[in-house]
């Protein structure tokens, strides 16, 4: 398992793709935060951290990093190899998920870190600021999570599609398109992906889930291990060519 975890690893730092995605989330990332820091007055702390807050859809980006990856790894036949040494095909899912997850963190990390240095002087400039210490490190923990699981995710779903045009243009249509229109007609809306990321990334009023970051990360989670396992499952019943 660590041969492997360390195989993953390898090849997301020998890949330019991530790189692409990273200077792609930074350019978006940074014009909503410009234009709320400019233009929005945050003075109070809650408006403060929704300014330097990394919002939905920008995860998206990290759900399509993962199914770049996981179906890059079909497209060329890379992935023969990978399974060659671990004919289980768990343990190979199993490292793919973690390795990505992990750039997912790192990438968020340092997303949100740029969020934080373009914002927070000219916040303290124009406004003072009202955030401490423990509201900057809750926002960033919250999009180090949402990073994460975005990219795992993106494992999962590119390892079941396998087709990355598919797998890209399904998840775009689903999650801007399909989910939207279900929160817009049923209350259902708040248990989608995007009801738990948007919880996530704290860019909810209080008020308007039911339920708060723990449980967004819950679902998160319970959404990953299941579409893992289903990756899983279908790894081992198609061939691999």
């Amino acid at each position: 398992m660590i041969g492997l975890l360390r195989g993953e690893l390898i090849k997301l730092r020998t890949t330019r793709t991530a790189i692409g995605f990273g200077v792609l989330t930074l350019v978006l990332l940074a014009l909503p935060v410009l234009a709320q820091t400019l233009l929005g007055d945050p003075v109070s702390a809650a408006d403060q951290r929704d300014a330097v807050t990394v919002p939905w859809p920008i995860p998206v980006l990290p759900i399509l990093f993962g199914i770049v990856g996981a179906t890059g790894e079909h497209r060329h036949g890379t992935i023969t190899s990978v399974f060659l040494v671990s004919p289980g095909r768990l343990r190979a899912t199993a490292a793919k998920l973690v390795a990505y997850a992990a750039a997912g963190a790192i990438g968020g990390l340092l997303i949100q870190a740029c969020a934080l240095i373009i914002g927070l002087p000219i916040m303290a400039t124009d406004q003072g600021l009202a955030l401490n210490v423990g509201d900057v490190a809750a926002v960033a923990g919250r999009t180090v999570a949402a990073f994460a699981f975005g990219a795992a995710l993106g494992v999962a779903v590119g390892a079941i599609v396998r087709n990355q045009v598919v797998g890209v243009v399904g998840t775009l249509v689903f999650l801007l398109i399909l989910e939207p229109i279900v929160a817009a007609f049923s209350d259902a809306g708040e248990w989608t992906v995007n009801g738990a990321f948007v919880v996530l990334t704290a860019v909810a009023d209080p008020g308007e889930f039911d339920y708060g970051p723990g449980l967004a990360v819950a679902l998160l989670l319970a959404l990953t291990v299941v579409l893992g396992a289903f990756a899983v499952v279908s790894d081992r019943l198609r061939d691999v060519r």
